[in-house]
């Protein structure tokens, strides 16, 4: 487990590498673009953040764990936790988790499953080995990393916890409690009630509000909507994070938080339906720091808007 859940950044350059979600091949060519060897090394001291959901809908999940395992414990790379991570961690069977427990699955609900490298035993416990030992987010005077939303609560909490899971359930606990004493309120309101008050929760998969549609996401009706709340966000340090799955075409804003997640986890969609040409448009993707630059695993790159900050020097 680490010392905190909130963890160190790395001091120096970096490149910050968005959702994988067991995208192999895009990892392998996102890194080759970036200018890393087989072993992580990078000419210029470059070191890697990975910002969690390395797993689920992709190809190849223990792949990717491997790899990302690889760099972390041979100091090249920093890790953190995602709320797919944490899902496995808790050995909570959802939709598009069915590799890790050893089944094939169709996520479309169709007859023919889904490609994806199924895990045995020994995989299983590796990567729930590494999963125990990631913090939820990290930083440093002048960024700030987290998988889904920085919160300056929730990041406080978190600090003074070890263990993501006895956190998560600590508070999940507490919450149910509470419900239990406010039987008026409707399902709606409890789901966000459990969502919007857990720090694991929060800084994993993001604040949450009653959608005004109730909309089909992940196998099942919603009746919650992700809340925006990069668009609001202004403070201090810049704040790189993923989860959200948004296309390269959508705009990012210019808040002082960039969501660097293009959407790699929808490539299992496009590979049923390819686009004239082959080409894919869910992307994955790195910012580098301090050039601020998104770079693309096809080569492509392109600058970021940050907005005028005191931290915008980054180190």
């Amino acid at each position: 487990m680490p010392e905190s859940l909130i963890g160190q950044l790395f001091e120096g350059p970096l490149d910050i590498v968005g959702d994988i979600h067991g995208e192999i091949k895009a990892l392998n060519n996102l890194l080759r673009h970036l200018g890393y060897d087989d072993d992580g090394w990078h000419p210029d001291e470059r070191r890697l953040v990975f910002l969690g959901d390395l797993t689920d809908r992709g190809p190849d999940s223990p792949g990717v764990v491997t790899r990302v395992k690889k760099l972390v414990e041979s100091g090249k790379a920093q890790c953190i936790l995602g709320n797919h991570d944490l899902n496995i961690l808790m050995q909570s069977s959802k939709h598009d988790n069915h590799w890790f427990f050893g089944r094939e699955f169709a996520l479309d609900g169709g007859d023919e499953p889904t490609a994806a490298e199924l895990a045995d035993e020994k995989i299983q416990r590796e990567v729930k080995r590494f999963f125990e030992s990631l913090p939820i987010a990290l930083e440093r005077d002048d960024l700030r990393v987290v998988h889904a939303c920085w919160d300056a609560e929730m990041i406080e909490i978190a600090r003074r916890a070890t263990d993501a899971v006895a956190l998560h359930n600590a508070y999940d606990s507490q919450i149910k409690d509470d419900l239990k004493r406010r039987p008026k309120l409707d399902e709606t309101d409890k789901n966000l009630s459990i969502q919007n008050r857990n720090p694991v929760k929060v800084l994993t998969s993001g604040k949450e509000r009653r959608a005004a549609i109730p909309f089909w996401a992940s196998g099942k009706l919603r009746h919650e909507e992700r809340v925006p709340w990069w668009e609001d966000h202004h403070d201090e340090p810049f704040c790189v994070f993923g989860h959200y799955s948004m296309y390269r075409s959508h705009d990012r804003g210019q808040s002082k938080a960039f969501c660097v997640d293009y959407a790699v986890a929808k490539r299992w969609e496009e590979r049923k339906h390819p686009a004239e040409g082959g080409q894919f448009r869910g992307m994955l993707a790195a910012v580098r720091i301090p050039e601020k630059v998104v770079v693309f695993d096809n080569g492509d790159m392109e600058p970021i808007a940050i907005p005028d900050s005191k931290e915008q020097g980054f180190r």
